[in-house]
């Protein structure tokens, strides 16, 4: 994937890192000199030095073929104006990151993929440790009130052998693995033994979904 990242500091930069590794063609994009330079040392991927709300150093940077674009700054108004850039070239993947929780609402009528106030993100993470230790979390969705998270199906499972369709809870089954092998989830799909399922819900109804396992 192409991905460009806005805002080199410890949030972008760290992102890039993992992007890299991970064989992702990376685009980072930092206005701060010695941040860029820095980046550009450590970095298998084009480092731009710039002001990202001028859309010529998002040209340069080949955003037109970009999969994804991330705004990373500490500024949200920088971070909403280059995200609704990216939307004008029809980026298919646009998260912000959103430093006053004040304004999520605004990230979200614009119609980006995901606005994330890392603060808040933190520390529900670090509450679901304590409540759901044997839970492996994805992410949180809509601003924090949903979350996406994988969870194994043993033996002793009240949900082993029911057909997906015959679930009726507040909650998505998304994806099934199975063997290592990715299972699209229908209807008549029977959950057996050894499945990870990966699963959305609303905060308010993990307490049911824990029930069935």
């Amino acid at each position: 994937m192409r991905i460009m990242i806005v805002g080199g500091g410890s949030v972008g930069g760290r992102l890039a890192e993992i992007l890299v590794k991970e064989k992702n063609e990376v685009v980072v994009i930092e206005k701060e000199e010695k941040i860029a330079e820095a980046l550009g040392e450590r970095l298998d991927a084009l480092v731009l030095y710039g002001d990202a709300t001028d859309r010529k150093i998002l040209k340069d940077g080949n955003i037109e073929k970009c999969d994804a674009f991330f705004a990373l700054t500490a500024d949200d108004k920088t971070n909403l104006m280059v995200c609704e850039v990216a939307k004008s070239f029809k980026v298919p993947v646009i998260v912000a990151r959103v430093n006053d929780i004040s304004n999520e609402p605004i990230f979200m009528e614009l119609g980006i993929t995901a606005a994330i106030n890392t603060t808040t993100a933190a520390v529900l993470a670090f509450k679901k440790v304590i409540d759901e230790p044997e839970k492996h979390l994805i992410n949180y969705v809509a601003g924090g009130k949903a979350v996406v998270f994988e969870r194994a199906v043993q033996k002793k499972s009240k949900i082993v052998d029911k057909k997906i369709g015959s679930l009726k809870n507040r909650f998505v089954i998304s994806g099934v693995y199975r063997n290592g092998e990715y299972i699209k989830p229908e209807p008549e799909t029977k959950i057996m033994e050894g499945d990870i399922l990966i699963i959305c819900a609303p905060l308010e109804e993990v307490k049911n979904v824990n029930w069935w396992f």
